[in-house]
């Protein structure tokens, strides 16, 4: 199939973008429905519900949140300051261990 496009401004060839697309969207679905339709239906000829074959079609369970770590480090100069000894060092910790410290100093009992 061949649409001549050359007369076409672009306000026309947008809203055309945009008929299209919204047929496309239209299709997917009917496809989509179809489909469905066809295999529970062969699905149910076998014996089987399409759910016990492709599970409850409910989305995946989202990753729990990641917790805090707790820290392992402070800074004695400044109690607020605290590292979990993961990632990069902070700045405090940076500066710190080129003074000449060491991360033990650092370290929480």
């Amino acid at each position: 199939m061949s649409i001549d496009l050359s007369g076409l401004s672009i306000a026309d060839l947008e809203k055309l973008i945009d008929n299209a697309k919204g047929r496309i969207e239209q299709l997917k679905r009917q496809q989509f429905a179809e489909l469905r339709r066809t295999l529970e239906q062969q699905a149910k000829e076998a014996g089987f519900d399409i759910y016990e074959l492709f599970g409850t079609g409910r989305a995946a369970k989202a990753p729990s949140e990641k917790k805090p770590v707790a820290p392992k480090y402070r800074d004695t100069a400044n109690p607020n300051n605290t590292w979990s000894g993961r990632g990069k060092h902070p700045v405090w910790l940076r500066d710190a261990l080129a003074a000449g410290k060491t991360l033990d100093s650092f370290a929480i009992k």
